[in-house]
Parts: structure tokens; sequence; C-alpha cells
């Protein structure tokens, strides 16, 4: 998470968004950077609105505006899969190494979940209340152009993204059914990229 105070932003960190690389190119034009723990770094809408925002004015809690992007939802489970794979969690709970990305989706899909696929949901990062999405600026990761320019906008400067980050390459294919069930138990993780990547 980061505020910049005088552009009155403040940008949730959702997790495989960019959010590293947004980091590394904007933390130096920050007021507040949370870095670590990454549950804090991570923080989502609610506990914005419940750690942080009491620190504020009620003037000050007005001005500023939380800023968040999402991820195509196949996508963005892609990329937790990619990175659960990687060699320095193998052989733990969290690793995804021995699983092919069918294995992964259809432990998001369980319940309880198994601990390599506790990963959160998108929309419920972005609620303040569980259902709607409470962020004041929505963008799709498809569409950083859009987002870049609307904080070159904001913070008066131009901004070039490192590469960082990078995941073991992996196969994404699912099976049909499991991508339908997918689908229909997050619709409205789908409905929000939707709305996000025509915004």
């Amino acid at each position: 998470m980061m505020i910049f105070w005088e552009a009155g932003l403040v940008l949730l960190a959702v997790p495989k968004t960019g959010t590293q690389a947004v980091e590394a190119a904007l933390a130096a034009d920050a007021d507040i950077v949370i870095r670590n723990p990454p549950v804090q770094k991570h923080m989502p809408l609610r506990g914005y609105r419940r750690s942080i925002q009491p620190l504020f004015s009620d003037a000050d809690t007005r001005r500023l505006e939380t800023v968040a992007v999402i991820r195509e939802p196949v996508a963005w489970l892609g990329s937790w899969y990619r990175y659960r794979s990687r060699e320095d969690i193998a052989g733990t709970p969290n690793s995804t190494r021995d699983l092919d990305f069918d294995a992964f989706v259809q432990g998001y899909l369980a319940i309880p979940q198994p601990a390599f696929a506790r990963v959160g949901a998108q929309s419920r990062f972005v609620s303040a209340d569980g259902s709607t999405c409470g962020v004041d600026h929505l963008f799709a990761y498809e569409r950083m152009d859009a987002f870049l320019a609307f904080l070159e906008d904001r913070l008066t400067r131009s901004i070039t993204l490192p590469r960082t980050n990078v995941s073991p390459e992996r196969n994404l294919e699912l099976e049909s059914k499991t991508l339908s069930c997918f689908k229909s138990v997050y619709a409205s993780d789908f409905e929000l990229h939707a709305r996000a990547l025509d915004a």
C-alpha cells in the first residue's frame, strides 16, 4: 500500500497485479509506504478503512481516493499458481510445484481450501462490505496503459515500470468443467473485471 498525500491517492496493493513493479517505480514519491509484513502491504479496502483511515481527519479521509488494479480471474490464479511453484517453498504446504493448474484451481474451489490455494479473492479485496466494490478508481491489469496514464496525471510525472517478481513459466490449461465451475462460483470476480476492462 502507498499513500500519496498531495495527489490525494491511496494505492491498494492487490496481490499478483504488478504491485511490486509499481512500488519500485513510485515508492520514492509516496508519503506512506507499507512494505512489510506482506499481510499489511496487501491490506484490502476493509483493512485500510479500519486501520489506516482513522489516523486522518474527516476532511482528509474525504480527500483521499482509493485506487486498485485487478486482473482477469483465470490469469490472476495462474499468477498465484506460478508464484507458489518457485524453488524456495518446494515441499511446503503452500507449494504448487507438484500440481498441475487444474488441480490448483480445484483446490481453490474446495471447501475448505488447501493451504496452497488460500489466496483470497479480488472482489473481496476491493469490497468494503463483502459484496460491492468500494474502490474509487478501479483499473484492469490488462489496461495498464490507462492505469499509468491516471497515475501520471495525478502525480504529474512520467512512469516506467521495471520488470520485477517474475514467476516460473507453467502450463495454465484448465479442464472445461473446472473453468465453468470457477466462472460460476466466482462470477462476481469475472463481472468486476469486465467492468474494470470496459471503464
